[in-house]
């Protein structure tokens, strides 16, 4: 009795000899893998869809914060500073090497070389003649030169080393070592460091420091931090021993009362970036740190991604319910009853199914069952529902919430702050400024030639042209053109200007308004000579100095033509854009043009009203798309983006893979079965594609179709045929023994034989 209850049933033993694979096969697997993923894909759209983050569930403090965009700007505003810092502090050596190719040192007497060259370059403040042995100065020209700075330093080569001025801005000092009559001597020239009173004339940076490499505060300029005020304090601190490392970035501190504005909270911002510049030496290593505040504006804590998770958790939840009850539950009890009738127990039924793929087998088997036992088969019940529509309406439920999520939030205009308008208009500002400053040096250093160069043979003068072309990389071309126009001596690339008489004096032009290229040159007439000195500028270097500005940054000539572009751009396109023309035109009447759309953020600058650039009539104009910037509405409009490309994937992944693993072979598997419920087809072979419930069912069948051709004996148990699936199997009717016969003899060998034996 006791082996006889331990003894498993008929259908149990049949099942656990048909194999079936785990994961990733499986009815079942693919309904329950899906509404994983949505689960997952929901608490993404209820966590990430928040203009506060998903870890402001943890925070306890609801105040407001400095804007991200206006952080970043500040980071890239200090570090075009440091850029411009850098070029200011380099260029008095760029003209003392052109100087030296003059031959303006052959002169005997110190005098009359440093008048020449303060005459040369007003700029310069003080030149002297420095004798290191002797620890004294031998000439001086214009302002004192605080040569005590360089005493007690080796210098082998041009050395550029800046110096602090209590109360001032700090001054530069550039030092050469003389050769020939003058050697052991140096010739130090004090230039001031230019970049410094426009950035704080802006109105956003309230104080900008100079670190020294060892940490220390080579000079400070704007206002300054109150010793109680300890945040701002701590945030310098902390700058300037990473600038000094090296490293540039941005620290934001805690918000607090503006003493000016009792009623606004506002915080520091300090940012910090490395001074460098190559080929020369000194301590020019430096680091600008710059102190702002900003505004703190309130986060808003919104959460517009609750409703469409608790939508697609609905969806998700009906979706698997509507699986298993439509689809997988019914295959699955297909398959127990498959393996019923299979193992012989024919005294049960088949449970009818209202799935047309699962009705067409249940209805195969039952007819299996009612020959086998010798019954009449139960009713027929009518099948509703097809299994792929089924998988299908789940489907395009779906996709319609990833249609209505990337239609709703992920198409939402973001709100700008004012705050980060008026930080990207300073960046786009400051980068017309040093455009501005670029080309006006540019001109300078022509006119330095110029005067320079008058007086010399034409061989020194083509190096000077040499060295210029060598050290301004604002020129694409350097080259002396006579009074008709015409290139006599050329440095650098090709000239791209046409042939023709130059205006007379000195300036900036621009010389086309159509071609392929623009060309803008500044020219200055040699004196006494009837040559002319042009530098043609180059456009996509005129560019990059744009690139800190962040955006598309384009310049326009008066009539709205493209001259140059920080992106891919065709030469005098005409902008058509209403909202960039009209800022133009309101940059060109010299009033400020800053505006805020639902896309972008435009700017526009006019690029000089006075001096030798304003004839060029430039207008400065940025671009900045808004998704683009760190605003709250782009988190949730990026997120809600990805939400609803991830539920798509998933929905197509639902269908793709119900479809291959259960619809089709279900079919499959019916188009066997039906025809031998028929009678028609016995000799074919049923084989089991698939190591799951589809497959136990096929293997059920062909069970079947053994008892029905062979009788019962064949039930409860599985004979695997030799062979492919794809061979042609033919049925072998049973050859009867038939009885043996003796076969007659002849009559004339009858008598033979007995007289043998």
């Amino acid at each position: 009795m006791k082996r006889q209850k331990d003894r498993p049933d008929p259908a149990t033993r049949l099942r656990d000899q048909i194999p079936e694979a785990g994961f990733p096969r499986g009815v079942g697997v693919a309904s329950v893998t899906t509404f994983v993923l949505l689960l997952m894909i929901t608490a993404f759209t209820a966590l990430y869809l928040s203009t506060a983050g998903p870890l402001s569930l943890l925070r306890t403090d609801p105040g407001g914060q400095v804007p991200d965009e206006v952080t970043a700007g500040r980071r890239h505003a200090t570090t075009a500073l440091a850029q411009a810092l850098a070029t200011s502090a380099t260029s008095a050596a760029g003209d003392l090497r052109v100087a030296m190719d003059s031959g303006v040192f052959d002169d005997t007497g110190d005098n009359a070389v440093l008048a020449r060259l303060g005459e040369t370059y007003p700029d310069w403040r003080g030149i002297a003649v420095f004798d290191p042995a002797a620890k004294k100065v031998v000439a001086t020209h214009g302002e004192p030169v605080a040569v005590e700075n360089l005493r007690d330093v080796d210098i082998t080569n041009l050395t550029v080393r800046p110096i602090a001025r209590p109360g001032d801005s700090p001054l530069v000092l550039t030092a050469l070592p003389l050769t020939g009559a003058r050697a052991g001597r140096l010739l130090v020239v004090s230039t001031p460091l230019r970049g410094i009173s426009a950035e704080l004339g802006k109105g956003i940076v309230r104080q900008i420091r100079l670190v020294t490499p060892d940490g220390a505060v080579l000079s400070s300029s704007g206002a300054e931090v109150p010793g109680t005020d300890s945040v701002s304090q701590d945030l310098l601190g902390r700058a300037a021993a990473a600038a000094a490392a090296g490293e540039s970035g941005v620290l934001t501190g805690d918000a607090a009362t503006d003493p000016a504005k009792p009623g606004q909270q506002v915080a520091p911002v300090v940012a910090y970036a490395p001074i460098t510049s190559d080929g020369t030496a000194g301590s020019l290593g430096l680091a600008a740190v710059t102190l702002s505040r900003f505004p703190v504006e309130p986060v808003p804590l919104r959460w517009p991604g609750l409703i469409p998770a608790a939508a697609l958790l609905v969806l998700a939840v009906a979706g698997f319910v509507l699986l298993r009850g439509a689809v997988v539950n019914p295959i699955l009890r297909l398959r127990a009853d498959a393996l019923a009738v299979a193992a012989g127990s024919l005294d049960e039924p088949v449970r009818q199914s209202r799935i047309r793929e699962v009705n067409r087998l249940t209805r195969a088997v039952e007819r299996y069952r009612s020959k086998l036992a010798r019954r009449r088969p139960r009713d027929k019940v009518k099948p509703m529902l097809s299994a792929q529509l089924v998988v299908a309406m789940v489907t395009i439920a779906l996709l319609g919430w990833s249609v209505a999520v990337a239609a709703t939030l992920g198409r939402q205009h973001a709100t700008v702050s004012p705050t980060v308008l008026s930080e990207y208009g300073g960046r786009v500002t400051h980068a017309a400024e040093t455009l501005r400053r670029s080309l006006a040096q540019g001109l300078g250093d022509l006119r330095s030639v110029a005067r320079l160069g008058a007086t010399v043979p034409p061989d020194r003068l083509d190096g000077m042209l040499g060295r210029l072309a060598e050290n301004e990389s604002r020129f694409r071309s350097v080259y002396v053109a006579d009074a008709e126009g015409a290139v006599l001596h050329q440095e650098g690339r090709e000239s791209l200007r046409d042939p023709g008489k130059l205006p007379d004096g000195w300036g900036i032009r621009q010389h086309n308004t159509s071609g392929r290229v623009p060309v803008v040159y500044a020219f200055a007439h040699l004196p006494d000579s009837g040559k002319v000195l042009v530098g043609e500028y180059d456009i996509p270097r005129m560019a990059s100095v744009l690139d800190p500005a962040g955006g598309r940054v384009r310049v326009v000539d008066e009539g709205k033509r493209t001259i140059a572009d920080t992106q891919g751009y065709l030469a005098f396109s005409e902008l058509t854009d209403a909202v960039l023309v009209k800022n133009i035109a309101t940059a060109q009447s010299g009033e400020e043009a800053r505006e805020s759309t639902d896309s972008s953020l435009v700017v526009a600058s006019r690029l000089a009203a006075e001096g030798s650039v304003a004839a060029l009539k430039w207008v400065v104009v940025a671009d900045q798309p808004i998704g683009s910037l760190g605003v709250a509405d782009n988190t949730v409009r990026s997120g809600a983006r990805v939400a609803a490309l991830l539920a798509a994937v998933v929905a197509l992944m639902l269908f793709a893979w119900h479809l291959l693993v259960v619809v089709l072979p279900l079919r499959r598997v019916a188009e066997s079965a039906v025809p031998i419920a028929k009678g028609v087809g016995m000799g074919a072979v049923v084989y089991p594609q698939r190591q799951d419930e589809i497959g136990t069912i096929a293997s059920c069948v062909e069970i079947c179709r053994q008892a029905l051709t062979d009788g019962k004996t064949r039930l409860g148990e599985v004979r695997r045929p030799v062979g492919a699936a794809t061979d042609e199997t033919k049925l072998i009717q049973r050859i009867e023994a038939e009885p043996v016969r003796e076969r007659p003899r002849r009559p004339e060998l009858a008598g033979r034989g007995r007289s043998r034996r």
